[in-house]
Parts: C-alpha cells; structure tokens; sequence
C-alpha cells in the first residue's frame, strides 16, 4: 500500500465524520448515500451484505432505547489499496446515553472506501469493539454554573 494525496486523505477523513455525524444524528437517508451498493459491515466477526443490511444495523440502533450518541474519531490513517481502493483505519470512542444508563465504547475502524462516479463511498465497514464501560446515569438538561 502506498500514501495517497492530501486530497484523498482529507475527503476520506470527511467520509468518515459524515458517517459519525449520520450515525449520531439517526439520519439513515443521509447513512444510504455514503455507501455502495453492495458494501460490507463487518461488527467484531459477523458480516452483513448489501445497504440494505448496512442500513438495518443502523434502524436497529436508532429504534433501541438509546436517546443519543456521539462519537469522537482518532488516529486516522489512510492508505491507497489497489484497484483505486482507498484503506481508513482509525480509532473511536462512542458514548452512547439510555435512560437509567450511558456506556462508552472504545474500538477500531477498519474501513475500505471506494470512488464511485466522483463520489468517495464506504465500500466495506470495519467495527470491531475493544472495551465497553458502564457509567452512571447522568442529568438530560445542562445545569450553567
């Protein structure tokens, strides 16, 4: 594998917010046209084929008891694979917030990106999940100091 442009690196580490912000936002139109047709979401060993299983990952999340999430994305690295195949690997920390409960998830991402009609798009989704830590519940409105 060999470095890409400061033009590649830049447009796949935007990919990767977008998809963050998507995922954060529960915006699955958005989430759809980040992707191919025919991508692959690989979670800690098991693999799912196609957007529309992409997408049902997603629905599942956003139908859950979860009230939100954010994600914060670190260590981004990107290398040009073959075939015009673009490899992002990064780290991230999810905090995710439930009634009663909130988690942080610390984990990896192992993605594959590809250029489809001058669009950059996830080709293949890699999450694997290396910890996760139960916080205490926390308030819903900000008290200002």
């Amino acid at each position: 594998m060999q470095s890409v442009s400061v033009e590649i690196g830049h447009r796949a580490e935007r990919l990767l917010y977008d998809y963050a912000a998507a995922v954060d936002t529960g915006d699955l139109a958005g989430l759809r046209g980040l992707i191919t047709d025919d991508v692959v979401i690989e979670q800690n060993g098991k693999s799912d084929f196609g957007a529309e299983e992409f997408i049902g990952v997603y629905r599942a999340f956003i139908d859950s008891p979860v009230e939100f999430s954010r994600h914060a994305i670190s260590n981004v690295r990107v290398v040009q694979g073959e075939g015009g195949r673009v490899h992002v690997d990064a780290y991230f920390e999810a905090t995710v917030c439930a009634p009663g409960s909130n988690q942080r998830i610390y984990g990896r991402y192992a993605d594959v990106y590809i250029e489809r009609e001058g669009t950059l798009l996830i080709d293949r989704k890699g999450i694997s999940v290396d910890r996760m830590i139960d916080l205490p519940a926390g308030e819903v409105e900000y008290q200002p100091y």
